[in-house]
């Protein structure tokens, strides 16, 4: 076979190898972002929302940082979750029933919050865009007593 033979089979190949390695990327964030019943990481207001009418029984954490927190502006049923405390607090939820997670903007500190209770085995979500969409989307809030 010639040189020029081979490096073109060589060349013509590189774009399958690279959309098959991109896919197998895609697919490990897939699963990693998702636990074990395949829920995404993240719902959206409008969903949140929605689950709270038909479901009484999801679990919604307010996870803000303390420096963050207003108490005056919660979302009704919301618990208090101090994000660097949540091995404390896990043990009180229960993994039967969904668990919502939420901070100021649905970022860094829920997402830490979910994957921490995600590999301990609750089926858990943070709030795309936190506590500041939910607002924003005319979400009511309440007091936390």
């Amino acid at each position: 076979m010639s040189d020029k033979l081979i490096w073109l089979m060589f060349f013509s190949s590189l774009p399958l190898l690279t959309t098959a390695r991109t896919s197998r990327v895609s697919e490990s964030l897939t699963f990693f972002r998702q636990d074990s019943t395949n829920k995404s990481d993240s719902i959206s207001v409008a969903d949140l929302k929605s689950l709270m009418k038909t479901n009484s029984q999801v679990q919604v954490i307010d996870a803000r940082m303390t420096k963050d927190f207003d108490r005056t502006r919660v979302i009704p049923g919301a618990r208090r979750g101090d994000p660097t405390q949540v091995a404390q607090w896990a043990g009180s939820l229960d993994k039967t029933k969904p668990v919502v997670i939420y901070c100021v903007h649905g970022h860094r500190v829920s997402q830490q919050v979910v994957d921490h209770l995600r590999q301990s085995g609750f089926s858990a979500q943070k709030l795309t865009g936190g506590i500041e969409a939910w607002k924003q989307l005319k979400g009511a809030t309440t007091i936390l007593e």
